[in-house]
């Protein structure tokens, strides 16, 4: 029974999976290292990456240890298992060690299980997120993969389809597949006799679409600017525009002291001109800093401490032109957290 339920959800999750495995990535619980599963897994790992580093002398440590943590969270943090439990309406993992006890994830909890294992295995990675812009905000989604640093170099790997690309016998880093496009495809090594794999391809989708997908805001360690477009809600209206980050990021800022990581920007994009009230519904804050609000060569900051949970109306010192605002967030030195967490922005 439970077989037929899933074959009648699977097309649900498949949406479900494809938008929701970043926020999922940022939001899993981090577990104690020494539960039983971790340790476990730990264990495994270290075993194979030293037999295989014996037998191949000449390749990376840093990529078998890649590869082989890779492939071990496909096969025991398994998106089809996830899509199994969620037709049989059973609990979801939540947490890193839930995952790998249950066997279940979907690509966000991959990413928070590789992370939390590349730590024993000593390796250098940081996640890579990749929001992509539908027709409409309602449309967006997003993907995540990581990348391992070795070599002198990032190295991309997608852990959801097990793969890594390889040019002239060289991983490469996300940057350089987007840079090479479509014939990265040529390049892509994956495992594909994953059984969550097949499903995507006999559903017609294409679990590698992020090579040359147009439109797309990508964080390398929580690094970049996100664009927001406006509400279509609002998009008739003369009196005010309404910006909200749909399956994209609700935070401007740095949260993490991780030094591959970096703080998220945003960009309002085409703003309404004539207009000169900043409204952010703020659902928190953590650490110091300055929100700058800028526009060409006008700006304002308003120091984070300053903002209360809910509407913080700023009156611009500038009447906004026709285009785009962007949103940082200037950090305070030595280096620290600092960021402000935000439902919606509206112009006015």
């Amino acid at each position: 029974m439970h077989a037929n339920v899933q074959l009648r959800i699977l097309p649900i999750l498949l949406a479900l999976v494809f938008i929701a495995n970043v926020e999922l990535a940022n939001a899993i619980q981090h577990d104690d290292s020494t539960s039983p599963a971790f340790t476990a897994a730990v264990e495994q790992l270290n075993e194979e990456v030293q037999q295989l580093s014996l037998r191949s002398p000449n390749t990376q440590r840093d990529f078998i240890a890649a590869v082989s943590l890779m492939n071990y969270i496909q096969r025991n943090v398994s998106p089809l298992r996830y899509s199994v439990l969620a037709a049989a309406k059973k609990p979801l993992p939540t947490s890193v060690n839930q995952c790998l006890t249950s066997g279940a994830g979907i690509c966000g909890s991959q990413v928070a299980c590789f992370l939390q294992l590349a730590l024993p295995l000593k390796l250098r990675v940081r996640p890579v997120e990749i929001y992509f812009h539908g027709a409409t905000p309602n449309e967006n989604s997003s993907h995540i993969g990581v990348e391992v640093f070795f070599d002198n170099r990032w190295n991309f790997f997608d852990v959801t389809w097990g793969t890594y690309f390889q040019q002239e016998n060289q991983t490469i880093s996300f940057a350089d597949v987007r840079k090479a496009g479509p014939q990265s495809r040529r390049w892509a090594v994956t495992n594909q006799t994953d059984q969550w794999f097949l499903h995507w391809k006999r559903a017609g989708l294409d679990p590698l679409t992020y090579i040359d997908a147009p439109q797309i805001d990508i964080l390398y360690g929580r690094e970049g600017t996100i664009r927001i477009h406006q509400n279509p809600d609002t998009a008739g209206s003369t009196t005010e525009a309404e910006f909200k980050p749909v399956h994209q990021p609700t935070f401007i800022g740095l949260n993490s002291l991780n030094p591959d990581y970096g703080a998220v920007a945003i960009t309002l994009m085409d703003i309404p001109a004539n207009k000169q009230q900043f409204v952010i519904d703020v659902s928190g804050t953590a650490g110091k800093g300055k929100l700058v609000i800028a526009q060409s060569d006008q700006l304002v900051t308003v120091q984070i401490e300053s903002l209360k949970t809910g509407e913080n109306s700023i009156r611009l010192p500038f009447q906004l032109t026709d285009g785009n605002l962007s949103i940082t967030l200037k950090m305070v030195k030595p280096r620290q957290i600092g960021y402000v967490v935000y439902s919606k922005i509206v112009i006015r």
